[in-house]
């Protein structure tokens, strides 16, 4: 009973953003329009900047929330503040000037569009750079490797790396504190989205950056559904080649298995991540489950709004857009 009168309101609101979503039959036709056609009708459905539609939303939850249920959004949010955090790194690295930046970042905490993003866009070093920001939510980690006296160099992969799993991690441990009933359907569906997001950092960190199977293991994100420590251990030591079979046990394996190349297989996953999502749409209502459910699928609908845009600014065919389209049948 508490937990109905916690998300009656809640649960109305949500189920009502729900049925205004756009649908695959939507994208279908926007992904066959013309690009005028196409701009005007994602600016109609609300998708013009899918960015600032996403963060809307997220601070319409917030306001929904309180408590415990709202420091995992907050704590979830804050990957976007991540995003901010890699955009200065790579941006001081390069010398960029912040008329440059300031349009790339996410309007969203302190390193969003601002002087505190500024100020560290001036520093004259990576080191310098992190010795600027504030102890939470990066800042105390991402100093801890440059303390002491013969501490190498900052890498900005490695840095990039650590504050990803800082905050991936502080949204799996804000669960610890939820109820029996909103832990037990948030935890499936968060940890379906660290699997995925700890698959494609594996991948990633072993291919393009050439990371030794022991830093793929120490920069992991600790949590997650299906891949425990034995299938992080996979992850890292293991050839890529090999991954479908050995995870064939997991949801994983499949879409390890049929991806191929590695912008396949992260579309291949957010379609098993958007399968999680919906399981738990059909599910009762009145837990946090409902909440994340509904911010992972506007978050894979805005990928594919992007798509459908950058498709259409490109000239690109109809099936270059259908390819890497992650929402399904629509709701």
């Amino acid at each position: 009973m508490l937990a109905v009168q916690r998300y009656a309101y809640t649960q109305a609101r949500i189920r009502a953003r729900l049925a205004r979503l756009v649908t695959r039959h939507q994208l279908d036709e926007l992904a066959a329009s013309s690009p005028e056609a196409a701009h005007q009708e994602l600016a109609r459905l609300g998708w013009e900047d899918p960015d600032a539609a996403t963060l809307g939303a997220f601070a319409q939850v917030l306001e929904m929330l309180e408590g415990n249920p709202r420091e995992v959004v907050v704590r979830y949010r804050a990957r976007y503040e991540c995003e901010n955090l890699k955009i200065l790194l790579r941006a001081v690295q390069r010398g960029a000037a912040w008329a440059e930046v300031a349009p790339l970042l996410h309007r969203v905490g302190a390193l969003g569009p601002g002087p505190v993003a500024e100020e560290i866009l001036a520093a004259p070093s990576l080191a310098e750079a992190v010795g600027r920001l504030d102890p939470h939510p990066f800042g105390r980690a991402l100093r801890r490797p440059l303390e002491g006296v013969h501490a190498p160099a900052p890498d900005r992969v490695r840095l990039e790396a650590l504050a990803e799993r800082e905050v991936y991690e502080a949204s799996w441990s804000a669960l610890e504190a939820l109820d029996a009933t909103d832990r037990s359907r948030a935890v499936p569906l968060l940890g379906v989205k660290l699997d995925c997001v700890n698959l494609l950092r594996a991948l990633r960190l072993r291919r393009a950056h050439g990371f030794a199977a022991e830093e793929v293991v120490a920069y992991a994100i600790r949590g997650g559904r299906h891949l425990g420590a034995r299938e992080r251990a996979v992850l890292a030591h293991e050839p890529i080649e090999s991954w479908a079979s050995q995870l064939a046990a997991t949801p994983y394996g499949p879409a390890l298995a049929s991806a191929g190349a590695p912008w396949k297989l992260e579309w291949e996953l957010a379609r098993v991540l958007e399968a999680a999502a919906r399981c738990e749409l059909a599910r009762s209502p009145f837990s946090l489950g409902l909440v994340l459910a509904y911010l992972i699928l506007l978050e894979l609908l805005a990928a594919d709004a992007r798509r459908v845009a950058e498709g259409k600014r490109l000239g690109r065919a109809a099936s270059w857009v259908h390819a890497g389209l992650v929402t399904g049948r629509g709701l």
